[in-house]
């Protein structure tokens, strides 16, 4: 049966894809070309593509999100699955953007990562919890908050840091909403785990920003700061998929223990 969670990702990501085509954001702000990246393109000269460690560890988002999948599938968790979904979808984008390095994928690549924080805001919101930005995503239609969040990549139109305050405003509030729903119906697994997750966070965006200085003082090629970032993000997929198991398994015990 085909998911209804697989089909509400792959026609929200054609929808971004149609958007795209239409030349409308053919003049933002993008990193391209492979002088933009530590890696040498040919730093692995017997594997068929450009910057290798780059191009492979882009499977570890399809890896995150596959582990993860038949675990919310089974329990019916749509934001679940969907996150899981996305995760999988992104795989393949970041994989066309570094292997064909165009505008168009490079945008693509932008535009699902702020869409990608805020489904984990959407599912976090969606556990039992209270908090600013709980309360607040709560106060409003889910569907509000998607397309707000869809509609802020527009900021890259009027500002060469549109993006990149789109996307700290996005990972700022699901950081947050993640530590509300810890607060609630947290114990020192959840802390852990959140604790991983915002390090991971730290990491994809501190490893990016140093790719480049780095390569001055980093002898491994492989070891790129941007390859390193790419970890941290799988990392950031991983951990926040776990935090939402700890958190459903704390409610349910909670509820048991209630009834009896």
């Amino acid at each position: 049966m085909f998911s209804r969670a697989l089909f509400y990702v792959l026609f929200a990501t054609f929808l971004h894809i149609l958007l795209i085509n239409t030349g409308l954001f053919d003049h933002v702000t993008t990193e391209l070309g492979y002088e933009m990246y530590a890696e040498k393109v040919n730093s692995v000269p017997f594997l068929p593509f450009p910057m290798p460690f780059n191009t492979l560890i882009n499977l570890g988002y399809t890896i995150a999100g596959a582990v993860w999948l038949p675990t919310f599938k089974q329990t019916n968790d749509f934001w679940g699955e969907s996150f899981c979904w996305y995760s999988i979808v992104y795989s393949g984008i970041q994989l066309a953007r570094i292997v064909y390095q165009t505008q168009r994928t490079a945008v693509l690549d932008q535009w699902i990562t702020t869409t990608i924080f805020c489904h984990v805001t959407v599912w976090v919101t969606s556990l039992p919890s209270g908090g600013v930005v709980t309360n607040f995503i709560r106060s409003i239609y889910r569907s509000v908050v998607l397309l707000v969040s869809f509609l802020s990549y527009f900021l890259s139109l009027y500002s060469e840091i549109g993006f990149d305050i789109a996307l700290a405003v996005h990972m700022v509030v699901a950081v947050r909403a993640g530590y509300e729903a810890h607060l609630a119906r947290g114990n020192s697994q959840s802390k852990a785990v959140f604790g991983k997750a915002c390090v991971c966070s730290v990491g994809f965006v501190v490893l990016k920003l140093a790719d480049l200085p780095l390569r001055d003082f980093w002898t491994p090629n492989c070891l790129s700061g941007h390859f390193l970032s790419k970890i941290c993000d799988v990392g950031q997929i991983y951990y926040a998929a776990e935090l939402v198991y700890v958190l459903n398994k704390n409610l349910e015990q909670f509820r048991r223990n209630f009834s009896d």
